[in-house]
């Protein structure tokens, strides 16, 4: 009798989603919060140069993530899972922490892992 691994469960491939009923952009970009990732990094350092749009104002663009409406689920808490801003040709991807409802970090994507319908949304 051949035992069979257990099954995989892969997150979904990054995608778009709407917004739950009776939840607004507004209320969910006013309680969101940033937590930064520490890698070791010299917070008293300045940012690189190439750090790109977390480096100096990261909870507004997780907020303005949240207005745009690139939210991707599962909604955990209230909160969606994933939040994308994009500027240019930049895509920061701030995903939840677990810790507290409505706090995310982030970090920027390549373009090959840009959510689909990202692209066709101008900043």
């Amino acid at each position: 009798m051949a035992l069979r691994a257990p099954g995989r469960r892969r997150e979904p491939r990054r995608a778009l989603s709407p917004l739950p009923a009776r939840v607004t952009r507004e209320e969910l970009s006013a309680a969101a919060a940033f937590a930064p990732r520490d890698f070791g990094n010299d917070p008293a350092g300045p940012p690189p140069e190439s750090a790109g749009p977390l480096a100096y104002a990261p909870l507004a663009t997780l907020r303005s993530g949240i207005l745009t409406g690139h939210l991707g689920g599962p909604w955990l808490g209230g909160f969606p899972r994933y939040v994308w801003h994009r500027s240019g040709d930049t895509v920061v991807e701030f995903r939840l922490t677990g810790r507290r409802p409505g706090e995310y970090t982030g970090y920027e994507l390549h373009p090959s892992e840009w959510p689909e319908g990202l692209a066709d949304h101008a900043s």
